[in-house]
Formats: C-alpha cells, sequence, structure tokens
C-alpha cells in the first residue's frame, strides 16, 4: 500500500520554481529530515542512562525545527526484553505507539515472542510495518497487518521505505509460518516499482544480520542504507557512499537530509547530508515517561526483592557466552537438566541475553533471571540417539566459532574439541556422566521447547521423541530462580565442560564493540571483582 505519487509533476513544480527565480539569488532547497533510531527493546535502563523518553523529547524538538520530518524506527524493538516474556511485548508496542513513527522495519528480533504473537502485536500498532523479502507462507502476500513497502511524502521529496528482515527470524526465531524472498531481488523489485510510483528517494532499512549492502546503493536501486545498530555491525549508515558507524548503542539518534538539487540544469538530482543527535542532551518527555514509569512499577511488584547473593563474580558478556563455557550458562543447564530428570542438557547460549559483568555481595533477583533469560522459553525433554547428541554439539561448536547464538551451553557433558579441524569433525572426546556417549544408546535430553522445534539449526532435537510430564513445559527463568533458592547463593564456577585443545583464548573485539555492549545494558550489579 503505497500512495502514489507523479514523480513528473514533482520535476515540472520544481523546475517552475527555478525558473520564476529568473536571474536572482536561487532560493534554498527544501529539505526533508528523517530521524532513525533501532535496537532498543529493553525499557529498564539506569536513571542515569537515557532511553525511549528522551527519545520523544528530541523527535518532538527536530520536528518543531523541521516541518518536512519523519521519524523511522529500524526495529530490533519488540523483544526480548524483562518485561516482553510476560506481555509478549505489548508494552514495547503500547510505548513506540506514543513515539508516532512514521514506519517501522520488521526484524527478527520483533519475532522474539512466536509469529503470532508477532501479528498481535502488529494488529495494534498504530504505525505501519514494513518488511519486503518476508511473506506469509500460507497466502506468499504480506504478513497481516504488515507492508511490502512504503512511501512517506513531504512538500519536498517523496521517499520509499524498504525493509529487508534477517534470514533468522525463521531460522533462529522460530517465524516458520513467514517465507523468505531473496533479499537482493526483493529489494530491486520493490525498489522499481516504488520509483514508478514516484519516489524521489529509496531508502533500506536493514536488518541485524546484515552488514554489507552497499552493491545496492552502489548500482542505484536504493540511496540510504540505514543499518540496524548490532553489536556486530561494521556501519550504521551509508548515504550514498557515505559511511557513519555510530547509532542507537551508542546511545545516538541518526539525522538526514534529503532534497533535490539541479546541478547540472536539467533534472534535480538528490542529495543528502547526514548528523548524529545525542540522546543525553534531551529532557525525557512526560507522557512516554509516564508510560515507562508504570510498566516499571509493575514489573518491579512483579519480580520482587533479591532471591539470593552472588559469592563468586561471573558474567553474562556476549562476547564470551557465545564462543565457550560460560559459569551462569552452566548454572542454567544444571537446573534444567534437574527439574525434568534428564541424562544431559543442551542449551543455546542465544538464550541467555543479560550481558553484564555480577559482582560478588550483589544480591540476585527475580529480575535479574529474567533480564537473562527474556524470552520466555520452556522447558522440554526430547529422547535421542547418541550418534545425534554428537552431531548437535559438532553444530553448536561450529557456531562458536563466529560467537553465534547457536553455540551450545551444557550439563553433563564432557566435550574436548579442536576448532581448527574442519566442520563437523572436531570432536575429539564426548563423555556423558564420565563415561564415553554411546553411539546407539538412547538420552534424555533437556533443552527448550525452542530447541527441541528444531529452531536455530537444532534439527536432530527437532526430530526426536518428545517426553512430557512431570517438569516439562515450564518457564526457563522460573526453574533457575527455584534451583538458586534452594542454593541459597550464586557461585557458578567453570568445569571443563567444554575445551578446546586449539585454545580458549577471548575473541577479539573493539574496544567500540565492548563499550557498546556494555554501556547500552542494565548496570544494575556493578563490576566483577577479579
Amino acid at each position: 500500500m503505497c500512495i502514489k505519487i507523479d514523480r513528473r509533476l514533482i520535476t515540472a513544480v520544481w523546475l517552475l520554481v527555478i525558473s520564476s527565480i529568473g536571474s536572482g539569488v536561487a532560493a534554498a532547497p527544501q529539505k526533508t529530515r528523517v530521524l532513525y533510531f533501532s535496537s532498543f527493546p529493553e525499557i529498564l535502563q539506569p536513571a542515569d542512562k537515557p532511553g525511549l523518553a528522551e527519545l520523544a523529547t528530541a523527535i518532538a524538538e527536530e520536528t518543531a525545527k523541521n516541518p518536512d520530518l519523519f521519524f523511522i524506527h529500524g526495529g530490533a524493538s519488540l523483544g526480548p526484553s524483562v518485561f516482553g516474556a510476560m506481555d509478549n511485548g505489548a508494552h514495547m508496542v503500547d510505548i513506540v505507539n506514543a513515539l508516532n513513527p512514521s514506519v517501522m522495519a520488521i526484524g527478527k528480533r520483533e519475532f522474539s515472542y512466536g509469529y503470532d504473537n508477532f501479528v498481535l502485536n502488529a494488529l495494534s500498532a498504530s504505525f505501519p510495518l514494513v518488511t519486503s523479502n518476508l511473506a506469509d507462507a500460507r497466502t506468499n502476500g504480506p504478513i497481516d497487518a504488515t507492508y511490502p513497502s512504503y512511501i512517506l511524502q513531504s512538500g519536498g521529496t517523496a521517499i520509499g521505505v524498504i525493509a529487508l528482515t534477517s534470514a533468522n527470524a525463521i531460522s533462529e526465531y522460530g517465524a516458520t509460518q513467514a517465507v523468505l524472498l531473496e533479499p537482493s531481488k526483493a529489494t530491486k523489485d520493490t525498489a522499481a516499482a516504488l520509483r514508478d510510483e514516484g519516489a524521489d528517494a529509496i531508502i533500506l532499512l536493514a536488518d541485524t544480520d546484515f552488514d554489507d549492502l552497499s552493491a545496492l546503493r552502489a548500482d542505484g536501486t536504493v540511496d540510504v542504507i540505514f543499518y540496524t545498530h548490532n553489536f556486530d555491525n561494521p556501519q550504521s549508515l551509508d548515504h550514498q557512499g557515505k559511511l557513519l558507524t555510530q547509532g542507537a548503542l551508542d546511545g545516538k539518534i541518526i539525522a538526514v537530509d534529503f532534497w533535490l538539487e539541479n546541478k547540472s540544469g536539467s533534472s534535480p538530482e538528490l542529495v543528502t547530508s547526514a548528523e548524529l543527535l545525542t540522546l543525553a542532551n534531551y529532557g525525557k518527555d512526560p507522557l512516554v515517561a509516564s508510560i515507562i514509569d508504570g510498566y516499571r512499577e509493575r514489573l518491579e511488584q512483579l519480580l520482587g526483592p533479591g532471591i539470593a547473593p552472588v559469592t563468586k563474580a561471573f558474567d553474562t558478556l556476549r562476547s564470551n557466552i557465545r564462543s565457550r563455557e560460560n559459569a551462569f550458562a552452566n548454572l542454567i543447564a544444571d537446573a534444567l537438566r534437574e527439574q525434568v530428570s534428564a541424562d544431559i542438557a543442551l542449551l543455546n547460549s542465544g538464550t541467555i541475553r543479560g550481558n553484564v559483568r555480577y559482582s560478588i555481595g550483589h544480591k540476585i533477583s527475580r529480575g535479574d533471571i529474567q533480564r537473562e533469560l527474556p524470552f520466555g522459553g520452556r522447558s522440554a525433554l526430547v529422547r535421542i540417539l547418541g550418534s545425534d547428541i554428537q552431531k548437535t554439539l559438532e553444530h553448536g561448536l561450529d557456531c562458536g566459532t563466529r560467537s553465534d547464538g547457536c553455540f551450545t551451553q551444557v550439563a553433563n557433558i564432557q566435550v574436548t574439541f579442536d576448532s581448527n579441524k574442519p566442520k563437523g569433525e572436531r570432536i575429539i572426546t564426548l563423555l556423558v556422566g564420565g563415561q564415553p556417549i554411546e553411539a546407539d544408546r538412547y538420552y534424555k535430553v533437556a533443552t527448550s521447547d525452542f530447541m527441541a522445534k528444531g529452531n536455530d539449526g537444532y534439527e536432530h532435537l527437532g526430530k526426536a521423541e518428545k517426553i512430557f510430564g512431570l517438569g516439562t513445559n515450564r518457564v526457563i527463568w522460573n526453574v533457575v530462580v527455584e534451583y538458586i533458592e534452594r542454593m541459597g547463593e550464586v557461585a557458578p564456577i567453570l568445569e571443563g565442560r567444554i575445551h578446546n585443545i586449539a585454545g580458549d583464548s577471548k575473541p577479539v573485539q573493539s574496544g567500540a564493540e565492548e563499550k557498546g555492549a556494555e554501556d547500552n545494558q542494565p548496570d544494575l550489579i556493578g563490576a566483577v571483582n577479579e
């Protein structure tokens, strides 16, 4: 559904204005400003960190200064989050409605609570949600309550909007009711249609897993690319070949001005310029702040006080938890295994999202646990051959070579591997309960309902026999809370469950990436006591 604009009419009017000026000083071109922000699913922020209330003020102040202004939300914000595990992201739709974006991209994280819940959230949105390369598997048409593209019409420029959603919306986030269209073809076809409908400029909104789409800008398919800001993306903006790297994770709003300029005396050409606005420079919008405060108060009542002290420091930093054994992941896997009386436990590390450090003396609360496990996943139990367990772990180890969330954390397993060996041939020894795994023996494996469906590349778990009974279908963060309450303290340790003989050295990350990771997470737990 796009507003049809006759580009020839716009060009004629523009030329008429120029000709009427005669030999005098040319009038300044009419600029259209676009504000862009993304990647902000968590409403709970430390008191000294700006958030969505400040974003609302920035939008209002910029709108007052720029009559032709659009706010574009880049997505990656309906989940996962602490409160989202309770209401499936509905509260964030409520808040984004108050921000009143002109359009919002659909990223993979919008499916954090499943396809059906995404559709319910889309139906509740007062703004258009766009994906140009995901379609409903039943109809091959747009997903309910979404658009395949959109045109933003201002007095100066008609801007077409295309949004690419990561394939991991299906493979990692379980949106299996959708089908994926080839991204490049979808972009080219949609851009051509938008140009025919009068678009002077084309914006491409790229999900977190797209890190270089410059070819689509270089060949003129699109003019500007906004990249959903993520820890791994090398840039946040490509406007006509000029790059920016900072974005929402750095507390920045991206502002891009569009205008048409007659450089050659014939048809006007598109020109863009960009700047970064610092979120911390704006005060809180009273309306949005009151909405957030209401949800915060409800959450504090639901999650209650601390449940056990930290007696050994640990972290859940993304760079650690997705590439090696992690102490807190061990605790979660142990709790899950005990809950369903399984032989072993397997859990994808992307389930754990806190990305923070816990110091000795901090009292772990239910809120901390839910922040770590925000998807609301449930306990599951499957029966699977030892040979398939080994294949499953080979998949998880491969994920670790690229620090992907499908890296496997384990319980009652000791695996020794060599990351320098070829994919699928890395495991050297594999023990279950201290004994070599038996390829033709069936084992009971505790996992999440997400993995038990075969998501995140765990196809062998998806094909395994499901066992239902006492302990299954429990919300995993509740299982972990009860486990910690029984222990009376939190002192997770590394036990050599996963050992890489090629070396377990920490993956190299840039200082900005590490800073971005920590500065944009709830800093409620202090620094690790080394």
